[in-house]
């Protein structure tokens, strides 16, 4: 070696200073945590974010089928009265008797006909 490299290995304060900066690091070491753990933090949060995100989707999903159900029994009621009022409206095209039982309803009666009314 030259000259300067065996002053400096040779030097008592220069072969110190390397023990007091690994003191300081096993010190700065001990104060980290360890990476699995880091691991196990960013996972745990990747999984929470992830429950949280589906979560809301299944109960956005579960309010929409609710919804959905209670239309489709609508639109069942609604057609069926729709069906029957057809029908109605076909008999009263078609049946005479039908026209004139409904004519009596509302007051209505033939020309020569006498209609009595009760008195209360």
């Amino acid at each position: 070696m030259n000259k300067v490299a065996v002053t400096y290995w040779d030097n008592p304060r220069t072969i110190s200073m390397p023990v007091n900066r690994s003191a300081k690091t096993a010190k700065a070491q001990a104060k980290t945590s360890p990476q699995w753990f880091m691991f196990a933090v960013i996972s745990a949060m990747t999984l929470m974010l992830c429950m949280a995100i589906n979560l809301r989707a299944f109960s956005e999903m579960s309010a929409e089928v609710e919804q959905n159900e209670r239309l489709s029994l609508t639109v069942e009621q609604l057609t069926d009265e729709n069906i029957g009022l057809q029908t109605e409206v076909h008999s009263l095209k078609t049946d005479k008797m039908t026209v004139e039982r409904e004519a009596r309803k509302i007051g209505m009666s033939r020309p020569n006909e006498k209609v009595l009314v009760p008195v209360n």
